[in-house]
């Protein structure tokens, strides 16, 4: 008999909450002690030992620390320094932080459609260019990396820019190749992803034309000792946004970066252990990740087979908070509002006051993205729920977490008798 699920008033799974999604002790204490005493937290030593330690970690030339993710992904686009118009294409299932830079720069995104990693599916990129196309911004979603090889392929045959957008997925690899290394140039996150300190992010890059740009863009165009312009005269030399982060920042980073193999580590076998534990449960599918590719599991996602539950998405992902489980339902949230080419910015659009800009910039008819459509992804997402992953998850918890899953996709199965679903 199944158990009464707590949202019906039954006993929770869980009472208590899951542990810390980051260790915060001792060593940052100490490391923003001595920043505070040295009497200079701007951005110093501090930012530089970071820059170059996170480089070396990923076999890259250059690392640019910032304040975001959102600043990171603009100062890859910024980078590329597009002309108003140009097109970039995107998965719509993404933060729109992927984006935003995007369009601060005059760009147009467009959107194409993903396969069950929850990623881009080449097939669609490739249909997708056009002679405005000046990029591809490959988002590894949840952790789980691109197909980067064909990516790879479809961007040198036509001679424009591959992004990466790894702001949920450090140091997940593709087929051995850690992220951020395949990429003209790519970014990430520190707003409390797996190296996290509250806030930050970063750029890197083996190009040095696009280096000099990035690190330029991120200090309002200014020229500094030791950077692409050193010596010339100081001046704004092209229009920059201010995205420093100061040595606070810095030495929290560099303690974090002491740590977050072993929160990735744990993360994974968490992640694969609760997979493990329901794959008899065949109304629930994990996003698949390719044979050679290495998942870090900041989300753990899975796709329902509605048709065989008597709940959506959204109510079993209610139904799990109620056991105890943070759990979210479809990701960037309803069907209505859901995938970005659906969020108001775009569609109504809201964007530069009452104009149309970008999307009629040198068009005979303004891009409407209430007519895209990505049907794949629409009917793979609108099915979806999610897990955050914390790399203090113990065995305990795992159990909890999977108890959890078992009793509500239970309680949801659609029977069959007699020929009707009951």
């Amino acid at each position: 008999m199944d158990e009464k699920l707590a949202l019906h008033g039954g006993t929770p799974v869980r009472n208590q909450p899951f542990g810390p999604s980051h260790d915060f002790g001792d060593e940052e204490i100490a490391a923003l002690t001595e920043v505070v005493r040295s009497g200079s937290i701007g951005k110093g030593s501090r930012v530089a030992q970071f820059e170059r330690a996170f480089a070396a970690k990923h076999g890259v030339k250059h690392a640019i620390a910032i304040n975001s993710g959102t600043s990171a992904m603009h100062l890859c686009v910024a980078a590329v320094n597009p002309d108003p118009g140009d097109e970039i294409i995107v998965t719509p299932w993404t933060s729109g932080g992927s984006i935003i830079g995007a369009l601060l720069h005059n760009c147009v995104p467009v959107f194409a459609d993903i396969d069950d990693t929850y990623t881009l599916d080449p097939k669609d990129v490739e249909a997708k260019i056009t002679p405005r196309t000046r990029a591809i911004i490959a988002v590894h979603l949840f952790g789980n990396p691109c197909n980067m090889a064909a990516l790879r392929e479809i961007a040198n045959r036509h001679k424009i820019f591959l992004l990466e957008d790894c702001c949920q997925a450090h140091f997940a690899e593709y087929q051995g190749q850690v992220v951020g290394t395949m990429g003209d140039i790519n970014g990430f996150s520190f707003g409390g992803k797996h190296l996290s300190a509250g806030m930050g992010g970063a750029v890197l890059t083996n190009h040095e034309g696009l280096w000099e740009r990035a690190i330029l863009f991120g200090d309002t165009g200014l020229p500094r000792a030791n950077g692409p312009y050193a010596g010339r005269p100081y001046a704004n030399y092209f229009l920059a946004p201010n995205y420093r982060i100061n040595d606070l920042i810095g030495a929290v980073l560099l303690t974090q970066l002491a740590k977050v193999d072993g929160y990735i580590a744990k993360k994974i076998y968490a992640a694969e252990q609760i997979q493990a534990q329901v794959a008899d449960l065949e109304e629930i599918t994990p996003q698949r990740v390719r044979s050679g590719d290495r998942h870090t599991y900041w989300v753990l996602g899975f796709t329902l087979a509605t048709d065989r539950l008597t709940c959506n998405a959204w109510e079993f992902a209610n139904a799990l908070n109620k056991e105890g489980i943070p759990a979210g339902g479809p990701y960037i949230g309803s069907s209505k509002e859901g995938p970005l080419y659906r969020n108001p910015f775009l569609a109504e659009p809201n964007m530069y006051g009452h104009s149309r800009f970008p999307f009629d910039y040198g068009r005979d008819k303004p891009i409407d993205y209430r007519l895209v459509e990505c049907p794949n992804g629409e009917a793979l997402m609108q099915r979806g729920f999610n897990i955050q992953m914390h790399p203090s998850m113990d065995d305990e918890d795992i159990a909890d977490i999977v108890h959890a899953i078992r009793k509500v996709t239970l309680h949801y199965r659609q029977r069959v008798h007699n020929g009707h679903t009951s």
